[in-house]
C-alpha cells in the first residue's frame, strides 16, 4: 500500500512537472501599431499573443479611444507603445485599465521610441506658429527599416526579462529578423537608387526617416508648417524653388501618405510634370502583412 501510494505521489509530480515544462500561457503583447505587433511576433514566436489597437495606416493624432481598448490593457501582459508623445491617448486608457503591468517604469511596458536616434528634434523656443512640431522629434521613427531592428533588439531584452528561460529562443529569433532586414537594405536601395539627386516632396513629413535611411532629399512639404493645409503661397515658392534648382537634378516626384488629403498633390505633381504616388505607411494596408512586406510594396511602388 505505502509503495503504491509512493508510485502514485512520484507520477502526479512527473505529470505537474511535464506540464509545467510544456510552458506558461503565451504572453498577451498588445501594440499600438501593427507595425509593432508584426516585429513582436517574429521575436517571440510561439510565447506571444499579440494585438494592436491601432489597424493600417492611420494619422495616431485622430485616435478615437474606444472601451475595447480599455478592456484589451486589463489582459495585457506586455504593451508597446510609440512613445514622443504620439500616442499620448494610451495613458488615459493604462490608467483606467490599472493593470500594473503596463505602468511605465515595469519591464512590460515598453516605449519603442527608447533607443531611436530621433530625427528633427527642435532645438529651438516652439509657439503656435510652428504649427505641430513634435517638441522630441519626427515620430515615423519604424519607416526606416533599421530602426526596426532597434525596436526589435528593446522587445528581445524585455521579453527576456519576463521569460528568462525563453532568452536563447528570443535571442535566436531577432538574430533571425536582424539578418532578414540587413540582408534586404541591399536591394531596397538598388531599387530607390534612381531618385537619388531628385527633389522629393511630401505632404506632412511623414517619410523623413524613410528618406534618410536611404539617402533621398527631401525637397519640401506642402504643408508651411506641421499640421496646417497647404497654402498657394506655400506652394507658388515650392514651385519657384523646383524650377530653380532643376537644373541640378532630374526629376521629382510627391508622395502622400493616404491618410492625407490626395487632391493637394495630385495637383502640385501636375503642376510641376512629375509623378505623384500615395502610399500606406503601416503595415496592415494595401495587403502588407509584415514588416519586410513594408519596405518591399514601399519600393515597389515607387518604381517609376
Amino acid at each position: 500500500m505505502f509503495f503504491s501510494r509512493f508510485f502514485q505521489t512520484i507520477a502526479w509530480v512527473l505529470c505537474v512537472g511535464t506540464l509545467l515544462s510544456a510552458g506558461a500561457k503565451p504572453l498577451k503583447v498588445t501594440c499600438i501599431t501593427q507595425d509593432f505587433a508584426v516585429i513582436a511576433q517574429e521575436i517571440g514566436g510561439d510565447e506571444v499573443e499579440v494585438y494592436s489597437l491601432v489597424k493600417g495606416s492611420r494619422n495616431l493624432h485622430h485616435i478615437s479611444p474606444k472601451p475595447s481598448m480599455v478592456f484589451n490593457l486589463k489582459k495585457a501582459d506586455v504593451l508597446i507603445r510609440l512613445g514622443m508623445s504620439q500616442d499620448k491617448w494610451i495613458d488615459g486608457l493604462i490608467q483606467a485599465a490599472r493593470n500594473p503591468k503596463l505602468f511605465e517604469g515595469e519591464d512590460s511596458y515598453i516605449d519603442a521610441s527608447t533607443n531611436i536616434d530621433k530625427l528633427e528634434v527642435p532645438h529651438t523656443q516652439i509657439d503656435g506658429r510652428s504649427g505641430d512640431v513634435h517638441l522630441e522629434g519626427n515620430p515615423h521613427y519604424w519607416l526606416n527599416p533599421l530602426n526596426g531592428v532597434v525596436v526589435a533588439k528593446l522587445i528581445c531584452e524585455r521579453l527576456s526579462l519576463i521569460r528568462p528561460e525563453k532568452k536563447d529562443l528570443l535571442r535566436e529569433n531577432f538574430q533571425n529578423f536582424q539578418n532578414k532586414i540587413i540582408n534586404k537594405m541591399p536591394l531596397w536601395q538598388a531599387k530607390l537608387s534612381y531618385l537619388q539627386g531628385k527633389q522629393l516632396y511630401t505632404y506632412h513629413k511623414v517619410w523623413s526617416y524613410f528618406l534618410d535611411a536611404f539617402d533621398l532629399t527631401l525637397a519640401g512639404t506642402l504643408e508651411p508648417v506641421p499640421g496646417i493645409a497647404p497654402s498657394a503661397k506655400h506652394l507658388k515658392q515650392l514651385i519657384t524653388g523646383y524650377h530653380e534648382h532643376q537644373s541640378e537634378n532630374d526629376g521629382g516626384m510627391v508622395i502622400t501618405a493616404s491618410f492625407y488629403p490626395q487632391k493637394p498633390g495630385k495637383k502640385f505633381s501636375k503642376t510641376l510634370s512629375i509623378p505623384f504616388r500615395t502610399l500606406a505607411s503601416n503595415v496592415g494596408e494595401n495587403s502588407v502583412e509584415s514588416y519586410e512586406g513594408l519596405f518591399d510594396y514601399l519600393c515597389e511602388n515607387l518604381q517609376p
